[in-house]
């Protein structure tokens, strides 16, 4: 069973074009072009706003980034000091996300790429770096077997037998897996008993990453996860999901912290609660990648739960909220007005008079006055975009408490 991940632990790597020709994904070089930009070999899939990312990248790897470690105009020196880094350590490309930290790329990070020939990335504002990071652990996974043939020089026959038991196998522990978390737990206990260790018992938790690992981190993590009992391990999609018995994860949580793997981590459960426990935990990996957390991150309720949803339970947002707004609500309860409405309106269509006029049913001179008004009485600047904010999120939260 170990021969399952082995295979896959091995360097695997893909040409950059490989990557930039999925369409879904909408990539664009649009610098640092040369003959082998192409060619380039990609072994992982980083993301990082660190000034110096480098001491947490392999070689081969392609950086993403939305820039927030710069200003709003990164200077030249800054730029280059700073593409230099990247080559140093043998990256294969840097990928900047467009419509974050910048709407356009600044022409110092462009002509610091341009100088010395390193390829840069457009990323579209609506391809996630957690789709770019999927899409290519499933790239090299598909090539990883390839690779593995190769190396080994066996006859194709033999290659091929090799190749579809692997698949067998585990596709075995991905039909496990699903059988558990969806409640057919006995089915799945004999599906893989003539195969696989004891599954996982009692108390357990679950981890889940972007697969596969890079190398280093697969040397080491892999013989944790393999043919032990109480440890269920499969991956599909590019994220690997590995039931654990809560006692014995101690090892596995360090290791993937001594590589810097960002990880999610769910709550103890049962293999009862696995479909949530699955859920939670692949929602932990995703933040810990968006938030440039290098270690397996442990799930909280609030990860599910939206900034207003998280204000809305609050007591003391929901008293500030209504602090806030307490002299339109007694406005609007002397004088029979429909001040507080009115700004909701208008805020809900982002400041634009017209279209709030017409559904209030009013001229949209009327519901001018009716904004200065209220910006009078809550004593607030409603051109600031963050006191605009603090509202609306007061008049939400407030709605909500009016409902319940």
């Amino acid at each position: 069973m170990r021969e399952t991940f082995d295979r896959v632990a091995p360097t695997p790597t893909i040409e950059l074009s490989v990557l930039l020709r999925d369409y879904h994904l909408g990539l664009v070089v649009i610098a640092g072009h040369s003959p082998t930009t192409g060619s380039r070999a990609v072994q992982w899939v980083h993301s990082s706003d660190l000034l110096d990312p480098t001491p947490f990248l392999t070689p081969r790897t392609v950086l993403l980034t939305t820039g927030a470690q710069f200003g709003e105009h990164p200077s030249e020196a800054e730029a280059d000091a700073y593409v230099a880094r990247l080559v140093e350590a043998g990256t294969t490309a840097l990928g900047i996300g467009v419509g974050l930290q910048w709407e356009r790329i600044p022409p110092a990070i462009v002509s610091a790429c341009d100088r010395r020939r390193f390829p840069l990335i457009r990323i579209p504002y609506d391809t996630p770096f957690l789709a770019v990071v999927r899409t290519a652990a499933r790239l090299l996974e598909a090539h990883a077997a390839e690779d593995w043939q190769r190396e080994q020089r066996m006859p194709a026959s033999l290659a091929t037998r090799q190749s579809r038991l692997a698949a067998g196998e585990a596709a075995i522990r991905l039909a496990v897996l699903q059988l558990l978390s969806s409640g057919h737990r006995e089915l799945a206990e004999r599906i893989a008993a003539p195969s696989m260790p004891p599954l996982p018992r009692g108390a357990v938790v679950v981890l889940s990453y972007a697969y596969p690992l890079p190398t280093p981190a697969a040397g080491e993590i892999t013989p944790l996860i393999t043919d032990h009992a109480g440890v269920l391990s499969s991956s599909e999609a590019g994220t690997a999901t590995i039931v654990i018995e809560a006692t014995g994860q101690a090892g596995l949580r360090r290791a993937l912290a001594r590589h810097g793997i960002a990880a999610g981590v769910s709550e103890r459960g049962t293999l009862d609660d696995l479909s949530e426990l699955i859920e939670q935990a692949r929602r932990a990996a995703e933040i810990a990648m968006q938030s440039e957390t290098h270690e397996p991150l442990e799930y909280r309720p609030a990860m599910h739960a939206g900034v207003l949803q998280l204000l809305q339970t609050s007591p003391e947002a929901v008293r500030r909220a209504q602090g806030l707004l307490a002299p339109l609500r007694q406005h609007d309860e002397r004088h029979d007005d429909r001040l507080g409405t009115s700004l909701a309106t208008w805020l809900r269509h982002n400041g634009q008079y017209s279209p709030a006029a017409d559904e209030l049913g009013v001229h949209r001179h009327t519901l001018r006055s009716r904004v200065n008004s209220a910006a009078t009485l809550l004593q607030l600047d409603l051109d600031d975009p963050d006191s605009r904010a603090e509202v609306w999120a007061a008049l939400r939260v407030t709605a909500q408490q009016a409902t319940r």
